[in-house]
């Protein structure tokens, strides 16, 4: 997410995340601009290997955040169909 994009709400969310997940994770904060300005995703990691993902976007002057939480990717090598 943008910087500008940033609201207390944004925030509330990550620390609750961070608080349901162990802390932060040493994992850099990732994100992209797929269309700068018009829609993009930013991801945050928590230290159980879970993932925050907010896709972002813009239409006009309405702002959308859509928030997911990932759960951590199977091991290498093992079946993840289960």
């Amino acid at each position: 997410m943008e910087e500008d994009d940033a609201s207390s709400d944004s925030e509330d969310r990550r620390q609750d995340f961070f608080a349901r997940h162990g802390g932060v994770s040493r994992r850099a904060i990732r994100h992209e601009a797929v269309e700068p300005g018009v829609r993009g995703w930013s991801e945050v990691y928590a230290a159980d290997g879970y993932t925050l993902r907010c896709d972002w976007s813009r239409t006009g002057t309405r702002n959308e955040l859509a928030y997911s939480e990932i759960p951590p990717r199977a091991a290498v090598g093992t079946d993840e169909t289960g």
